[in-house]
């Protein structure tokens, strides 16, 4: 059987794509990398490489959720007074604002 590897931008967005399902369940600021790698089924050491530290992979995945519209996870951010999430469009601030409740 043979596999065909990703280009690394791509394995990076399937790294984040974890990252941020995660994330929406969660609070982003305690998904760890042993968490995203267990759920993209790939090695921690993985994660760090395409994230960096975990501060990095936090901002990666608010940068990720800002830039898809992941309402939950930008109100996360909102309420953390993330820099991302409050650079975020007013549009997206407004919805994640509006979730809160």
């Amino acid at each position: 059987m043979t596999t065909k590897r990703l280009p690394p931008a791509d394995r990076r967005a399937l790294i984040l794509d974890h990252a941020l399902a995660l994330s929406e369940r969660g609070d982003y600021r305690r998904v760890t990398r042993k968490d995203v790698a267990t759920r993209a089924g790939i090695a921690e050491s993985l994660v760090s490489y395409y994230l960096g530290t975990v501060t990095e992979m936090r901002r990666a995945i608010m940068r990720a959720a800002v830039a898809r519209e992941c309402v939950a996870v930008v109100a996360q951010g909102l309420a953390a007074k993330d820099r991302f999430a409050q650079r975020a469009p007013a549009g997206l601030r407004a919805a994640a604002v509006a979730s809160l409740g």
